[in-house]
């Protein structure tokens, strides 16, 4: 920027901080649902019979990712993500035209999903958008199958790259229904491709602040919302509207369409809700019904 535009570091700097403030403050009016009380139902479950009207309750998935990020030596232990290098955990929602309608950034990567979401909802200053009565978002199986929040049954098969690439059929129950919750839940790691393989600067991250490193998470976030909203034509978007299994595909990025990993800290069951579970049972027996 410096030589493109003869200004000095100084001037380069301060108009960058300038605008990155700007955008931040954006994303607070445009990264937000933009059906506040979730009364509609999606247009995507409505109109596909895969999901209609199984999942008419459903307004949206949850998933976190992580953002390489610099931090000092003396910092740097507890962000050491999945890969062994430091990063931040995302945890953000979107709806199903693939638009972020909450996001929390800057958490340490060691930091467990589950944990960073339960903080979110406890934290008023934090503006969680809670799910109202009978609505829920879907969640993988990190999360607990909870109240707001269902989760898809553990011990099957669930990521729909393991459907597609398997020559088996769908073996019963369980799978049934994980096959269609992974098929409407994958929407939060298509939208994660869009973002991240736009925004290069999010997989090689400059030696800024951990304050900016966040508002930077922020500022493309906001950018990436407005951009599906006004955009007439765009590359990305075009390739997931045309192909519901399309998912980005960003170098050295393993989040994106992958398994999800183990750790000490995954969910166990504890937390479980029966009234989310008997909501699971009786979508499950829908789509059995259907042979779906």
């Amino acid at each position: 920027m410096q030589n493109r535009f003869k200004h000095s570091g100084e001037t380069i700097s301060r108009k960058f901080n300038e605008v990155l403030e700007a955008m931040t403050r954006f994303s607070k009016d445009i990264v937000r649902p933009s059906d506040p009380n979730f009364k509609e139902v999606p247009t995507k479950i409505r109109n596909n019979y895969k999901y209609w009207p199984h999942f008419k309750d459903c307004i949206g998935a949850i998933d976190g990712t992580h953002i390489p990020c610099v931090v000092s030596e003396e910092d740097k232990i507890p962000y050491i993500g999945r890969k062994g290098n430091p990063t931040q955990n995302v945890l953000a929602i979107c709806d199903f035209d693939m638009l972020f309608t909450y996001f929390v950034a800057g958490w340490p990567g060691s930091v467990h999903d589950n944990r960073i979401l339960k903080d979110a909802m406890e934290d008023r200053k934090k503006y969680f958008p809670h799910p109202p009565e009978g609505k829920y978002y879907v969640v993988d199986a990190g999360y607990p199958n909870m109240k707001g929040f269902m989760a898809p049954f553990k011990g099957e098969r669930y990521h729909v790259p393991d459907f597609r690439r398997s020559t088996q059929p769908l073996n019963g129950f369980y799978e049934v229904f994980n096959y269609s919750h992974s098929s409407l839940r994958n929407v939060i790691e298509r939208t994660f491709g869009v973002w991240k393989k736009r925004w290069r600067i999010l997989s090689i991250m400059p030696s800024f602040s951990l304050e900016t490193q966040k508002k930077l998470v922020a500022a493309t976030m906001a950018k990436h919302n407005y951009i599906r909203r006004h955009a007439l034509e765009d590359l990305e978007f075009d390739k997931c509207d045309a192909d519901p299994y399309y998912i980005p595909k960003v170098e050295g990025d393993e989040d994106i369409g992958g398994n999800p990993v183990t750790t000490l800290e995954e969910h166990d069951g504890s937390m479980d809700d029966f009234s989310m579970e008997s909501i699971r049972y009786n979508i499950a027996t829908s789509l059995m019904s259907r042979g779906l």
